[in-house]
Formats: structure tokens, sequence, C-alpha cells
């Protein structure tokens, strides 16, 4: 009788061991799917670093806002904005893996890519020049005609191009009928009647004019494109070898900038303000004053907002023709798929 109950007691007890294993399995198993969905839901963003041609300022403003709202997470991604500098190559840092993608002019571009660097233009972001030259009423230039016999100020370096365009269009020689001078970062040459015609973005150095307290009526101005001279400045390029690994992250990031790009050209002062908050080396004025002056390059009157970063041949074509006629290129540009490509914009942009 006691054998009975002992063998009752040993079956309870395995009973009652195999429903608590069964339990702690069924848990443990609804853990695991809870973590993986969590882990799912969290999203690991895909690391993205972007390389501008400058410093922090409204230049680059639909990149700060895009950040700012949130769009790059959306698309899952996490992205890094590095600041450029005047020792800073964008496409030296996106050719030698330190970047993902820059942000450079046109023409500088093109004289990479035909040293034979393996990058590409994605998307033109700049539909106009933003090139003047700028003098004092006083000084009587109003036509490029008059800059004959004057100091004209440029900052070289790649910058120069549109000018000697600009003269040659108009019979005049560089290096006999004016005085080209190595222009600083500043207007005081101007201001301090050093030079009687300065180099001058129409988002920045112009308003640093105004900010000196001269008045528009005091200003004359020679602008690139009305010039017929204009090249095409900020686009977006990429390295060759990078975009073919990464073409779904590329259009994933493309669209969110032209969103913010987007948003930034419709309340300019509010993507100033971003980027203010972003890096206040200069006023919030002066930031508020260069996004309302991008947003004109951006989206030019009359331009369609939806094909933001649009690519326009014609105006590349101007700006590689320009860059040979002037020795900037050697040899005529190369301007096939291998070297400027809109078809990451066309995904970008698709419905």
């Amino acid at each position: 009788m006691r054998k009975r109950k002992n063998l009752a007691w040993l079956f309870l007890a395995i009973m009652l061991i195999s429903i608590v294993a069964t339990a702690c399995s069924s848990n443990s198993s609804k853990d695991t799917s809870t973590n993986t969905e969590t882990k799912a839901a969290d999203g690991k963003l895909d690391k993205v670093r972007l390389q501008l041609k400058w410093l922090p300022q409204s230049q680059f403003m639909g990149y700060y806002v895009a950040k700012a709202k949130g769009y790059y997470k959306d698309e899952g991604i996490d992205i890094e904005i590095l600041p450029g500098g005047s020792d800073i190559i964008p496409e030296q840092q996106v050719n030698n893996g330190v970047a993902d993608i820059g942000v450079t002019w046109v023409s500088s571009l093109l004289k990479y890519q035909s040293q034979g660097w393996g990058l590409t233009e994605v998307a033109q972001i700049f539909q106009k020049s933003a090139m003047l030259l700028v003098s004092k009423a006083s000084s009587g230039i109003k036509s490029p005609a008059d800059l004959k016999g004057k100091k004209v100020g440029s900052w070289f370096g790649g910058n120069e191009y549109e000018i000697y365009a600009l003269l040659q269009a108009n019979k005049l020689n560089k290096d006999k009928d004016l005085q080209l001078v190595q222009q600083d970062f500043t207007m005081n040459q101007l201001l301090n009647d050093q030079i009687a015609a300065a180099s001058a973005m129409t988002y920045n150095e112009y308003g640093l004019l105004l900010e000196a307290g001269l008045k528009e009526s005091e200003l004359n101005k020679i602008d690139m494109n009305d010039a017929g001279v204009a090249m095409l400045e900020d686009c977006l390029f990429v390295n060759s070898d990078w975009i073919s690994k990464n073409e779904d992250l590329f259009v994933r990031f493309l669209r969110a900038s032209i969103k913010g790009w987007a948003d930034a050209c419709a309340d300019p002062a509010a993507a100033g303000k971003i980027v203010y908050d972003t890096d206040q080396s200069v006023s919030l004025e002066h930031q508020v004053y260069m996004a309302k002056e991008v947003a004109k390059l951006v989206a030019p009157q009359g331009f369609d907002s939806a094909k933001i970063g649009y690519i326009d041949m014609k105006a590349i074509q101007q700006t590689a023709d320009l860059a040979h006629k002037y020795g900037l290129l050697s040899k005529p540009a190369d301007l096939s798929e291998k070297t400027i490509t809109s078809k990451y914009w066309e995904k970008a942009t698709a419905k």
C-alpha cells in the first residue's frame, strides 16, 4: 500500500514538473516574439554622412530643415551633416569615403571627373547662379564694358570662370583691359574703395553690403544669369561605387532632402531660424536673409517646386562648355550617365 502511495506521489510530481516546464517554455516564446517585434519597430537607422561645401549656413537649409523635422528619420536614416571650410574639398571627402554624399559646384565636380575620379552628379539643387559683380553706384560701373581699367575682385580657386566668360563675352581681355585681384571673404575691399567691383553671392556677400549700411540704390550689380554666362552651383554627387551598392538608401535620402528643401523655400524665415539654432556663427537676421535669397535659386520664379533637385541638361551643358572654353577643363566634359544621371531623382519624386 505504501509502495502505491509513493508511486502516486512520484507520478504527481512528474506531472507538475511537466506543466511548469510547458508554461515556462510558452512564456519564453512570448518574450522572444515580443523582443523581435520591438527591435523591428525600433528599426536600426542607416547612417549617411553628407559633406557640405562650406560652413553651416542657409545655403544648405534644406538638409537642416529635413533633419530638424525628422524627414531623414522617417526614411530610416541617421544623417550626419559634415561642415565644410576653406581646407575641405567635398570631392576628396566623398572619393575617399569620409562622406557618402557631397555638395559642390558643378564646375568643380566636372574638373575632378575629368581627372578620372569616379564621381556622379545625382541632383541639381541650385537652378540659377548666385554669382554677382557688385560695385558702388558712384563708380559708374553699370555694364561689363564699364569694368575696363578697373580693379575687380575674385576669390579665384575655381570661382573666377564666370568672370572670365563675362569679360570675353564683352570683348574684354582679362589680362590687359582690367586688373583682377585676390578678394578675401569679407567685403571690406569694396567698402574701403580698394577695388571698384567685387565678387558676391546673392545670398551672402551682397547682404553683407546692405548690413554694412549701403542701400540697394547705392549699389550696381552685374548678374551672371542676365549676362548669359551663368555656371551652375550647388549640386549633390556621390561615389559611383557607393551608389551602386546603396541606391535605395540614396533615393530615401534624396526624398527626405527634397521635402526639406520644399519646406525651406516655402518658409525661409523658419528655415533660417533652424540653421541659426544649429550654428550661431552669424546673426539670425543674416541667416534669414540668406534663406530668402537661396530660395530664389532653388525654386526660381515660375519654377515648379515639385521639380526641386531636377537636372536641367541645357544648363549643365552651358556650364560644361564655359568650363572648357575658359580653361577649367582641358577637354570637353563627359556628360554621359556615368558622370550625371537623373534616374535616382526620378525615383525619389515618383508618385
